[in-house]
């Protein structure tokens, strides 16, 4: 437990002020409330005390356990049913490849399934950066969604999402959505690289499953309206929006 430097309240996840360095409860975690004596100028437009609404997963965090001290008490069973899910849902479409190469269906598992939690992790970690608690939490309604898809020719993959404890301004929820997709786009271009260079038949083959899928999961995650990331990207920073965009397109078509 840590005391918040104003009040003396005990928290269990405090929030830290990267203007002065002090830890606050979530009630004192805005500068203007805790009478910060660091390099901060009061803004109407970016704190949430002054009309910043966040849209999507945001959350007030309770006080619970956690696994290496850097994830919720069930954090991790929930990655590993929101990974089980999506992994269901590209077998569902590919099994009979199980039959043909069931070596390379396996590591094109592997390559989903590692884009996915990447993109959640980096959403989670650039959270914690800027000093919020956050974890992933699987979504009931989601994941029948997800199911469901199983027999549909259209597949949905939303299992759950990174909640985010108390976010307080436009500017950090911008950057914590934009690292998913940059995560994504980051993987791809690695994927290319090895697709460019390698001469082995299956390397290149799944090389080109994993440019595909992570720019596919980047311009699906860029979609600039309801919970998707593009919607809070888009209204923090257009360019950045627009730049993330025709990374992931150009990457997707090469």
């Amino acid at each position: 437990m840590v005391q918040c430097d104003y009040c003396g309240r005990d928290e269990y996840m405090p929030f830290r002020c990267k203007y002065c360095g002090g830890y606050f409860c979530s009630e004192h975690r805005l500068p203007e409330m805790h009478n910060c004596s660091g390099n901060y100028q009061f803004s109407r437009s970016t704190t949430g005390a002054t009309g910043f609404t966040p849209t999507g997963y945001s959350y007030t965090p309770q006080s619970q356990p956690r696994t290496l001290g850097i994830f919720g008490k069930n954090e991790l069973r929930d990655l590993g049913i929101g990974l089980a899910v999506i992994m269901l849902i590209l077998l569902s479409g590919y099994w009979r490849q199980l039959l043909n190469s069931p070596v390379f269906l396996i590591s094109a598992l592997l390559i989903y399934g590692t884009a996915f939690l990447l993109h959640e992790l980096a959403h989670k970690f650039m959270a914690q950066s800027l000093g919020y608690w956050a974890e992933f939490r699987i979504n009931q309604q989601g994941i029948m969604i997800t199911l469901l898809s199983l027999i549909s020719p259209f597949k949905i993959i939303a299992p759950g999402a990174v909640m985010i404890g108390n976010i307080a301004s436009w500017d950090h929820y911008g950057k914590i959505s934009v690292a998913g997709p940059a995560t994504n786009i980051g993987l791809g271009l690695l994927f290319l690289v090895v697709k460019m260079f390698t001469g082995d038949p299956m390397i290149w083959a799944l090389a080109t499953v994993g440019t595909s899928i992570n720019a596919s999961l980047a311009l699906f995650n860029l979609i600039p309206f309801g919970v998707f990331d593009g919607a809070k990207i888009i209204k923090w920073n257009k360019y950045v929006w627009g730049a993330a965009v025709l990374a992931a397109g150009i990457l997707y078509l090469l």
